[in-house]
C-alpha cells in the first residue's frame, strides 16, 4: 500500500490528529508527520522545503495522498494571506494548479491538482482556511455547549483578562485560554488530544464539518468515518 501523509507543524498537532485518526480507525492508513520526521526543526517555516521532499516522494510513486495542515497565526508568518502565498507558490513551482485568488469562503480547504498527473495535494490553514489563527482557535470555538464547559470557558476568559502580567502575545490568547480550560478537566495537564478522547468537541458546527469534508477530499477512504468521533 502506498503512503498517505498528513503534514503538521509540531508534536501537539501530531497528538491531536493521531487521536482523530484512532477514533476514525484510520491510524494504520494515514501517517501524521511533523517536520522532525524528515530531519527538519518543527516549524512551519520549513514547510516549503518539506513540500519539495514530499513531491519527490510522489514522483517516485511512494506517496498517494498528501494533506498539509498549518496555522495561519500572524506572529510567525503574516497571517493567512502570507501563509497561503508561501505554501501555494512552492506547490505551483512543482506543477500544481493554484487559483489566482485565495479562498473567499471559510471552512472549505483547498485541494490542488497537478498538471502532469501527480497525486493531488490538500491544504488547510487553521482555523478555517480564511482567517488568521491556529488549531487552538478551531477547538476553542467548537467545544461542546454544555453547562460545565461554558462555566469553565467563561472563567478562563475572566482569568486571562484579569492577569496582572501577560508574557504571551495577543494572537496567542486563545492558546492561553484553551490550555487553562484543559487544566481544569478530569485529568489536568493534558494536551489537545483530550478534546478527542474526551469527546469534548461539537462536530456539527460549520468549521469542523468543513474541515472533515476537506479531509475526505484529500483522503477519500475517510469518507463518513468522522461519525465515529462522536
Amino acid at each position: 500500500m502506498k503512503e498517505a501523509i498528513l503534514l503538521v507543524e509540531g508534536m501537539g498537532d501530531v497528538l491531536f490528529f493521531e487521536a482523530v485518526l484512532r477514533h476514525m480507525d484510520l491510524h494504520d492508513r494515514i501517517k501524521v508527520f511533523p517536520p522532525r520526521q524528515f530531519n527538519f526543526d518543527n516549524t512551519v517555516s520549513n514547510f516549503p522545503r518539506l513540500i519539495d521532499r514530499l513531491v519527490s516522494i510522489m514522483e517516485d510513486g511512494r506517496l498517494d495522498h498528501l494533506g498539509i495542515v498549518a496555522d495561519a497565526d500572524h506572529s510567525s508568518g503574516g497571517g493567512f494571506g502570507s501563509r497561503w502565498k508561501t505554501m501555494t507558490e512552492r506547490l505551483k513551482s512543482h506543477g500544481y494548479r493554484i487559483p489566482q485568488k485565495a479562498p473567499a469562503l471559510a471552512n472549505q480547504g483547498s485541494v490542488f491538482k497537478h498538471n502532469d498527473g501527480l497525486p493531488s495535494v490538500g491544504l488547510y490553514l487553521m482555523p478555517d482556511h480564511k482567517d488568521n489563527g491556529m488549531l487552538e482557535d478551531l477547538l476553542w470555538e467548537n467545544l461542546l455547549d454544555d453547562e460545565v464547559t461554558e462555566d469553565l470557558r467563561r472563567y478562563a476568559e475572566k482569568v486571562i483578562k484579569g492577569l496582572p502580567h501577560r508574557r504571551f502575545t495577543e494572537n496567542h490568547q486563545t492558546k492561553a485560554l484553551l490550555y487553562s480550560w484543559l487544566a481544569w478537566q478530569k485529568r489536568p495537564g493534558q494536551t489537545m488530544d483530550v478534546t478527542i478522547h474526551g469527546k469534548l468537541l461539537d462536530y456539527d458546527r460549520e468549521t469542523p464539518v468543513g474541515f472533515f469534508k476537506w479531509f475526505s477530499r484529500v483522503f477519500p477512504f475517510a469518507e463518513g468515518k468522522q461519525a465515529r468521533l462522536r
